[in-house]
């Protein structure tokens, strides 16, 4: 309230497929639950949900679902939800239900002067690169996503892609990295604290993902069966790769010395007391889990793999960078960087300095 009025807020809509575990669901997630509520209105528009955080609630934020199961199937619902609900802001958070949208925008804009952003959750060229029809797809994002007003990207490799390969205008585009709510991270940290969780007297290494192709765990693998017996490999994280990196684990001889156990809603216990985080990904656009693990002072070795990984790590203090897909090389920097005299302080402090949920919020608030 100022001067005895009431403050009008801004309606926002956050669109977002499912509330699975992946890291375009935990960003989304944060910005609806700390965005200034005197100033926003939110909402967040499930188009089925379903996922590992399916139970999500916040007493200031309103969820709708439209238990469609499939994006392409829920056009009409978001048309419907947007001319019912009036916002000024429609934000979606995934790269192919963005593009739906895009679709739509005009016969939303007919009789509103609705805002659209869309908050890029890949490496589009990369991405679409996997996928069936991929000209097809490439020629649908170059014709309809310069209809967005703004498109936010986690790293300035990934407004590069757009801009290149996609003739978006760097105008409509800004780089906002991913928060971390390191407070979330710590009131974790604080349980079971007295409980050992890997072997005593081994190297412990940990990797958390999904159980797919593009995070690399096959290459993580072939590197493992290159160390010695002291090291032990964590993977958090589920997937339909599962049984066949069991298999490769068993045909390296190494299933003794990794540990596939699924997926944890706690996994900052395992990053602190962990001794070094690897992340062997084919591409990331901007991960959530080397945040995370530098925010519990646990460093990284990572594939420079095209994304924004090289932004984040700086080699020496928060860990090192590997040539991509150097699987020498990644077996052998395990080694020098499990013996490096890490300061385990100064790798949580670049992280509270630089990605802090309150520091990110502040820049989404200045667009919105």
């Amino acid at each position: 309230m100022r001067d005895g009025l009431i403050m009008k807020k801004t309606k926002i809509l956050f669109f977002i497929h499912q509330l699975n575990s992946g890291g375009a669901q935990k960003v989304i997630l944060n910005l609806v639950s700390h965005l200034n509520k005197e100033k926003f209105e939110v909402i967040l528009v499930v188009i089925n949900n379903i996922g590992e955080y399916s139970n999500f609630s916040h007493s200031d934020v309103k969820l709708i679902d439209l238990k469609i199961k499939h994006i392409r199937n829920s056009i009409f619902k978001i048309i419907k939800t947007v001319k019912e609900e009036k916002p000024e802001i429609v934000f979606s958070g995934l790269s192919y239900l963005s593009l739906i949208i895009s679709f739509i925008i005009p016969f939303l804009r007919i009789k509103s002067n609705i805002k659209f952003i869309a908050r890029e959750s890949s490496i589009l060229s990369i991405d679409n690169a996997d996928k069936k029809f991929t000209k097809i797809l490439n020629l649908l994002y170059k014709l309809f996503y310069k209809r967005f007003d703004l498109i936010v990207c986690q790293s300035m490799y990934m407004q590069n892609d757009l801009i290149k390969n996609y003739k978006i205008s760097k105008n409509k585009t800004v780089v906002i990295n991913n928060p971390i709510v390191l407070e979330n991270i710590y009131d974790k940290l604080n349980i079971l604290q007295c409980e050992k969780l890997y072997a005593e007297n081994t190297i412990n290494l940990l990797a958390i993902g999904r159980l797919h192709k593009v995070k690399g765990f096959d290459m993580l693998l072939e590197s493992v069966s290159r160390l010695n017996h002291n090291y032990h490999l964590t993977i958090l994280g589920a997937g339909l790769e599962l049984k066949s990196l069991q298999n490769l684990a068993k045909n390296l001889k190494i299933e003794d010395r990794v540990h596939f156990l699924g997926f944890k809603h706690n996994p900052y216990i395992y990053m602190k007391q962990a001794d070094l985080f690897v992340l062997s990904s084919r591409h990331e656009g901007f991960p959530n889990v080397v945040l995370e693990a530098n925010a519990c002072g646990l460093p990284v070795v990572a594939f420079e793999c095209p994304g924004g990984i090289k932004e984040i790590l700086v080699n020496g203090l928060n860990g090192y960078l590997v040539e991509n897909g150097n699987i020498n090389e990644l077996s052998d920097t395990i080694v020098s960087s499990s013996n490096y005299q890490w300061d385990r302080n100064k790798i949580i402090n670049k992280v509270k300095n630089t990605y802090n949920v309150n520091l990110i919020i502040d820049k989404y608030e200045k667009l919105l």
